[in-house]
């Protein structure tokens, strides 16, 4: 079984990620969440609201896909999967799977409808160009219209993953946004300044290329350079040409604004020399560790680089820490609450009839033909 909410949605992300349901017109769609209108049996219910096979169909045609590619990164082929000693576990897990993707979409609504919530001219412009660039990449139109039809997907049951998702990223931002409800943003930065520092440096090495420690001539020559680098710095020389200049830290072209990091991250005598430090200000004297002597200038945090893509990570830490939970557990919780019900149309997950609901051939199809 997929245990949390990410991974139960792993499905739907590349669903979404693939498709591009139109190509661009005037004006903004209006990218909303509609009941799929189907004359066909009703498969499961969410709270009963009902689910009806050509829409659950479309659920397990591509999730049969998607689990194929993902297993034959393991050795397993289709045969292997839906007719070797574990088969039995893989279908009952697509069909798990598709209970689960039904759901998600339907939870996701409802949360998004009881907060009051709509989607912003932005949320529906970035949405709208998502899906553009999505089309181009699956191919064109003609191709897109393909997947639909291989997959049993309709254009509704596609627009539905797509208004998820953006309802997903609204009812985040309403728990932790700006002025969210559970956790504010101010909070969450006030947590993060607390917790984690910001620090550019200049590192003059103590080693050699090869590793290993500098000796004799070499060692008091590195130091000597380390000093130099330390009273330009303390002199008001900009940091950054200083960085420029003598930085033999390959890593800090990489991170231009600075390391962000908090106790552990860091060897702990970087840690202690960044953490003493008033934001702006510059270590008084060098900080030696196994890598070299170091010459710190500490940064301001903000909230725009805790809400960089960068340190969703950190974000999600320290959502966690003050809410109890993170956004994916509380969206898990939620699915979990979800009552599924399964009709007697349902049947059971098996093969055959897995078969039968997607227009495969079975083996006793085979032997008639």
């Amino acid at each position: 079984m997929i245990k949390t909410f990410g991974k139960r949605l792993a499905a739907m992300a590349v669903v979404s990620a693939l498709c591009a349901g139109v190509t661009l017109t005037y004006g903004i769609p209006n990218i909303k969440y509609k009941p799929v209108k189907s004359n066909e049996p009703v498969m499961i219910t969410v709270d009963g609201d009902p689910v009806h096979q050509d829409e659950y169909t479309a659920y397990l045609k591509y999730n049969k896909s998607y689990m194929e590619s993902v297993m034959a990164m393991y050795g397993y082929d289709a045969d292997t999967m839906w007719n070797g000693e574990s088969s039995d576990m893989f279908i009952q897990q697509l069909f798990d799977m598709a209970d689960q993707q039904a759901a998600y979409l339907r939870v996701v609504n409802n949360e998004f409808n009881q907060l009051g919530l709509k989607l912003s001219r932005q949320a529906r412009e970035d949405a709208y160009e998502d899906k553009h660039i999505s089309i181009l990449q699956i191919g064109g139109q003609e191709m897109f219209e393909q997947w639909m039809e291989t997959n049993g997907f309709t254009e509704q049951i596609y627009d539905n993953t797509v208004a998820a998702s953006a309802y997903l990223d609204a009812i985040e931002d309403a728990y932790y946004g700006e002025n969210g409800t559970v956790v504010p943003l101010a909070d969450q930065v006030a947590k993060f300044n607390e917790d984690y520092v910001c620090a550019k440096h200049v590192l003059i090495s103590s080693t050699d290329d090869e590793g290993n420690e500098l000796t004799g001539d070499a060692l008091t020559e590195a130091q000597a350079k380390a000093n130099e680098v330390l009273e330009k710095a303390k002199s008001g020389a900009d940091f950054d040409t200083l960085i420029a200049q003598y930085n033999e830290d390959p890593g800090m072209q990489y991170y231009p604004d600075g390391y962000v990091f908090t106790e552990g991250e860091m060897v702990d005598a970087f840690y202690q020399g960044a953490k003493a430090l008033e934001p702006g200000e510059i270590s008084p004297e060098l900080v030696k560790t196994d890598f070299g002597w170091h010459i710190i200038q500490r940064e301001p945090l903000t909230g725009e680089q805790l809400m960089d893509d960068a340190n969703q990570a950190i974000r999600t830490q320290i959502i966690t820490e003050l809410a109890g939970k993170s956004f994916d557990e509380e969206m898990s919780s939620k699915l979990e609450a979800a009552q599924i019900e399964h009709t007697e149309n349902y049947g059971e997950a098996t093969y055959e009839n897995l078969m039968n609901l997607i227009g495969g051939e079975t083996d006793d199809t085979a032997a008639a033909e």
